[in-house]
C-alpha cells in the first residue's frame, strides 16, 4: 500500500521475495529509518510531489532496501541499502557493484510509467492521487 514518512512523503511500498519464506518485515523498518535519511525535506516543493515509491526486496541471502522518489520534476534519485541475513547483519549503504537487480527493475519501469502518465502527462495537470493508486500487481516475477 501507500505509507506515509518523514513529514509527509508518501511512499508505495512493494515486496520481493527469493523462495517460499515470508517477508521479514520487521527487519526493513531498521532499513528504511536509515534509507530515509537521504529524503529530502519539505517532501512538497516546486517540482518535487512528495511521492516515491520503496522495494522491501529479501533475496538469496540478502536483503535490499531501494528507496526512490520523484525530484527536479523528472529525475528519480536511488539509494539502496543491504543487510545480510542473521543476527549479526547490519544495514549499510550499498557499495562497488552493488545495486539495484533484475527483479527490482519491473518495479521501476512500472513506476516510470505511473509517474509519466499521471505526473507528466496530463494536459490538465498533475495527478499525484491517481499515480499513489497506479500500483504494480503482485504476482511472480
Amino acid at each position: 500500500g501507500v505509507r506515509e514518512y518523514k513529514g509527509g512523503w508518501r511512499l508505495k511500498a512493494y515486496s520481493i521475495v527469493f523462495g517460499a519464506d515470508p517477508l521479514e518485515a520487521p527487519v526493513y523498518e531498521d532499513g528504511f529509518a536509515i534509507a530515509a535519511r537521504d529524503l529530502p525535506q519539505p517532501p512538497i516543493a516546486r517540482d518535487r510531489p512528495g511521492v516515491g515509491f520503496v522495494i522491501f526486496h529479501q533475496g538469496r541471502g540478502v536483503h535490499y532496501l531501494v528507496l526512490g522518489w520523484w525530484d527536479s520534476e523528472n529525475e528519480c534519485p536511488l539509494r539502496v541499502h543491504v543487510r545480510p541475513f542473521g543476527a549479526g547483519g547490519a544495514w549499510r549503504p550499498a557499495r562497488g557493484a552493488e545495486s539495484i537487480c533484475v527483479w527490482d527493475l519491473r518495479v521501476l519501469w512500472h513506476e516510470r510509467e505511473a509517474y509519466v502518465r499521471h505526473v507528466l502527462g496530463p494536459e490538465q495537470g498533475p495527478d499525484v492521487e491517481a499515480y499513489l493508486r497506479n500500483r504494480l500487481a503482485s504476482g511472480t516475477f
